[in-house]
């Protein structure tokens, strides 16, 4: 089944925190966000939404009105960094295999290559996702570098692998 892929809205807020709630439970050891350190609040939530501009792109994929996924993309804007893009993507559980990570991952490469300023789009996944890891390659994206033990876990660690695609 395909779901909606749809830019962010204010209105999506509190569905965004209950998403990031729940991808955070379900992937304790795969993903690392700042709900994990504290509550958000919707009106913080808001913020984010509101400050992405226009070399950024915030996109939700729902299931009727439910939250089930998201991809955020964000320009550096320091000077000499401005031509990239670093984006992070969460996609709850029950919707994995469905395609729509697939979908979400090559809209923000759509949205970078259409995109003047951007020029490399960048991400970090843990090395325990493979499976991310080999949708990421099959999308475009190489392995660029590798932090050993760089995310500490509940029963040790794994490395961080930063990919990149440039956008050509």
């Amino acid at each position: 089944m395909a779901y909606d892929i749809r830019k962010m809205k204010l209105t999506d807020a509190a569905g965004i925190i209950a998403h990031k709630q729940q991808v955070t439970a379900e992937n304790p050891d795969t993903l690392a966000t700042a709900i994990e350190n504290r509550t958000i609040t919707v009106e913080e939530e808001e913020a984010t939404i509101q400050s992405l501009g226009p070399n950024d792109l915030g996109i939700v994929a729902v299931d009727g009105d439910k939250v089930i996924g998201m991809l955020n993309l964000r320009q550096d804007h320091r000077k000499k960094f401005e031509h990239i893009g670093q984006f992070g993507i969460s996609l709850q559980k029950a919707y994995t295999g469905s395609g729509t990570g697939t979908r979400m991952v090559e809209q923000a490469v759509e949205f970078a290559r259409d995109n003047e300023k951007l020029e490399k789009l960048i991400l970090t996944v843990f090395a325990n996702n493979p499976g991310a890891i080999k949708l990421y390659k099959r999308l475009g994206f190489e392995e660029e570098a590798t932090l050993k033990k760089q995310v500490k876990l509940a029963d040790g660690y794994t490395d961080l692998v930063y990919m990149a695609n440039f956008l050509e």
